[in-house]
């Protein structure tokens, strides 16, 4: 066989084969086989679709159902989420839910939820299958009544029955029910009408009053009311002030002002002849004011720190008089049934050295009181000051009486706080008071007191001064001055409230407490200062220093120099001042000022510098005017 023939026959061989294959892959790919069965599954459902629930209502329902897909059968555990706090469901969470069955949910959604929206979910888990349903969920605010009091604060005199104030309630969020009231608190010996328990419905309100007897305690008394209404209860409460017996009078010398319980009397009294001032507070018969001069009572009296106060004792109006025993004018006085009022017109304490002596020379300012007993209680006097400068001119910042206190030796032991924690009932300092005036003591609690040997005696709150006090003991007299500063420029007007209290120093303190926990007037006073440099009489050249102090109660804005009343330059303040707050105790580390005067930008001679400074509040302090000698 030739080669060609060969080489055919392989050819037809190869053919043969692939006809072969093809064949059999074509039969094979018309075999026929059943498809794969679909998954078993579930789906889960919520009805209703939406729920509104108001809150402590009855229970609500919703149903959760199973549906099997493609021959599923087994259970599924139900887990809910997103409830309202403290909410609760029965069956609680989780339980089970069998194939094609559904399961009713009991949905407890307490009073205490507050109104709003939320979304619950109830999650199916069956082995590694998950499905979840939202339940959108509505509450609705819970049924509830209002309580209300007309009147929160009551008041009575010993022996008399207070006015009415009425106690009511709203139903609220359809509450139907009624409700009971229950009274609690009373003092011993306070009623009340009616004396309850009593009951009110929707809309209604009751009347009430309180008989205080004669002997009843003095005070303020929170009286509680508890009003309960099925399962709701609120609370409210009203203030029971109980306040002594309190007149006024006078006679031919005196003005007084008592306040009387059925076991002590509280009197201050006012001597006409010497400007209403306050020569009598005493407790029983017992008068702790000295008046043994017209300079030594309690009373106000103006300062000025550009003048002297040796033998040419200069300004000085004085609200009692002068050291002649001249009573400044008692201008007008009215008596109310609880309270006294006094105009009167200082005089200069010495007349000789203002075109007068021993003829009185009146003063240029007006002060008027406003005094009264404090509600709720009996040994607790409060005067409300105005001072009027009705003058042209200006009378420099100085340490003003407002008021001062001058007691019978009677009282020599005197109390303070002089801690660094005050208003806290830490321990009281206490103090022997010098022969010499003055020493000056901190007194952050504003207040101090001078008591007998069994803690007993006068204490003086004034809540508008700086944090320390000055006093001196005479033999005769002990005294006390608040530290208040103030600048008496044309025109300018102070007013602000004293507190005259006696009996125990501790019960002295804790009305103090009370009173400067009611305290919400920011302080009337200006910076308290000085110009320490240059002095009077100083000759300045080229570049001098203008120095000196300042401190603020609500923190200081500005200091400003003048020069012959033209305004220069402001000072750099809030400089450290060592030793200060020796002298001055409670005043801050920061309190020196300083400025550098440039002297050749004026002429060689006499000149004056003055400067002011301002508070945070707006205040205005003017300090002593330096007379000094400019020469370059």
């Amino acid at each position: 066989m030739s080669r060609l023939s060969s080489s055919k026959c392989h050819a037809s061989l190869i053919h043969a084969f692939l006809a072969l294959g093809a064949a059999l892959l074509s039969g094979c790919g018309s075999s026929s086989q059943p498809p794969l069965p679909p998954a078993q599954d579930f789906t889960i459902a919520i009805s209703p679709t939406s729920l509104t629930q108001q809150a402590g209502a009855a229970p609500s329902t919703f149903t959760v159902s199973i549906a099997a897909q493609n021959g599923f059968t087994g259970p599924v555990s139900i887990s809910l989420s997103g409830l309202p706090a403290a909410s609760t469901t029965s069956p609680t969470s989780a339980f089970s839910v069998a194939s094609g069955t559904s399961q009713t949910v009991t949905l407890s959604v307490p009073a205490t939820v507050a109104a709003g929206n939320f979304t619950v979910t109830a999650k199916g888990t069956s082995g590694t299958l998950t499905h979840s349903a939202p339940l959108p969920l509505m509450i609705t605010p819970a049924q509830d009544f209002a309580l209300s009091v007309s009147a929160p604060q009551v008041a009575a005199t010993l022996g008399t029955v207070t006015p009415a104030t009425s106690v009511s309630v709203t139903a609220l969020n359809g509450f139907t029910g009624t409700v009971t009231l229950t009274l609690s608190g009373f003092p011993p010996g306070v009623t009340a009408q009616p004396a309850g328990p009593f009951v009110l419905a929707d809309g209604q309100n009751q009347a009430l009053t309180f008989s205080v007897p004669a002997s009843s305690a003095i005070g303020i008394f929170p009286i509680q009311i508890a009003a309960s209404g099925g399962a709701i209860s609120h609370a409210s409460s009203l203030g029971l002030t109980i306040n002594p017996v309190i007149t006024t009078s006078e006679d031919s010398s005196m003005i007084f002002l008592d306040a009387r319980t059925s076991t002590d009397g509280a009197r201050l009294g006012l001597l006409k002849a010497w400007g209403a001032s306050i020569t009598e507070v005493s407790l029983n018969g017992t008068n702790y004011v000295n008046h043994d001069d017209p300079g030594r009572q309690i009373q106000t009296s103006l300062w000025d720190a550009n003048d002297t106060y040796g033998n040419t004792w200069g300004y000085n109006p004085i609200e009692a008089g002068d050291h002649f025993f001249n009573g400044s004018p008692l201008l007008a006085h009215t008596l109310l049934p609880d309270s006294i009022y006094t105009k009167t017109q200082p005089i200069q304490w010495a007349p000789e050295n203002f075109g007068g002596g021993p003829a009185p020379v009146l003063g240029d300012a007006y002060i008027e009181k406003w005094i009264s007993v404090v509600p709720g209680y009996n040994r607790v006097f409060k005067v409300h000051y105005k001072i009027t400068h009705f003058g042209t001119d200006s009378h420099a910042d100085a340490n003003q009486e407002l008021p001062v206190m001058y007691v019978n030796p009677i009282v020599p032991n005197f109390f303070y706080y002089g801690g660094t924690a005050p208003w806290t009932n830490d321990v009281l300092s206490q103090f022997a008071m010098p022969g010499a005036c003055c020493v000056v003591l901190p007194t952050p609690e504003q207040w101090g007191a001078y008591v007998d040997a069994t803690n007993t005696g006068i204490a003086l709150y004034t809540p508008m001064q700086f944090p320390n006090s000055k006093g001196f003991n005479a033999g005769s007299t002990l005294q006390f001055t608040p530290t208040s500063p103030y600048s008496w420029g044309p025109g300018a007007v102070l007013e602000f409230d004293a507190f005259i209290l006696v009996g125990p120093v501790s019960e002295s303190r804790a009305a103090i407490y009370a009173l400067h926990n009611q305290q919400s007037t920011p302080s009337p006073l200006p910076p308290y200062g000085y110009l320490d440099f240059p002095q009077n009489g100083d000759t300045l050249t080229a570049s001098a220093s203008v120095s000196g102090w300042a401190w603020a109660l609500p923190g200081m804005s500005s200091i400003d120099v003048f020069v012959d009343g033209a305004r220069i330059a402001s000072a750099t303040y809030e400089l450290p001042s060592p030793g200060l707050s020796s002298v001055q105790p409670g005043a801050p580390s920061n309190a020196a000022y300083q400025y550098s005067l440039d002297t050749t930008k004026f002429s060689n001679g006499s000149h004056s510098v003055i400067v002011k400074a301002t508070d945070k509040a707006g205040h205005v302090a003017t300090f002593a005017t330096k007379q000094v000698t400019f020469a370059n």
